[in-house]
């Protein structure tokens, strides 16, 4: 039996400290997660293509970045990714208690998205003309660093996503022993 937050190298270390395992390190891939999975990360690259079509609408850079982000934050969040890191399954009880808790933080971060990404399209006619002109195919200075602030934000909300999942299965694990 494994310490949740622990992988399984590590699950020796605190072998035995629970009594029931935790459903997110035992149970086995299904079809159902792989097909959820699967969608996302279809979700996450198609949303791409739809920023493709839809940039020069109003508000379509920050809908498709809504899309893309909601997809990408949910992927990396609840999957194993790499270097064996923890997979947090929607069936674990201890993953259902937090979920209106993750709900409520993306709401935040989403809203902290659409009001940086508005705020800085709003300048950018304002801007010098070396930041908004691309570059012959690359593309401009202005769409890089709105790229990378886009990816600081998702990488941050992952991270404390599973930081909060990994405190919830330690302390439900220290609360049963």
């Amino acid at each position: 039996m494994y310490s949740a937050g622990m992988n399984l190298q590590e699950g020796t270390f605190v072998q035995g400290v629970t009594c029931q395992p935790d459903p997110c390190l035992t149970q086995r891939g299904s079809i159902s997660r792989f097909g959820v999975l699967t969608l996302l990360f279809f979700t996450m690259l198609g949303g791409v293509g739809f920023l493709i079509l839809v940039a020069n609408r109003p508000y379509g850079i920050q809908v498709s970045s809504i899309v893309i982000d909601t997809a990408a934050v949910a992927l990396y969040t609840f999957s194993r990714n790499r270097n064996n890191m923890q997979p947090f399954l929607l069936s674990c009880p201890v993953v259902r208690r937090q979920i209106p808790l993750l709900i409520h933080r993306h709401v935040g971060f989403l809203a902290a998205l659409f009001i940086v990404q508005t705020t800085a399209l709003e300048l950018r006619p304002k801007l010098p003309e070396y930041l908004i002109t691309p570059r012959g195919t690359d593309p401009s200075l202005f769409a890089v660093i709105l790229g990378i602030l886009f990816g600081c934000l998702a990488v941050v909300q992952i991270l404390s996503n599973r930081s909060l999942l990994e405190r919830a299965h330690l302390s439900a694990q220290a609360n049963a022993a």
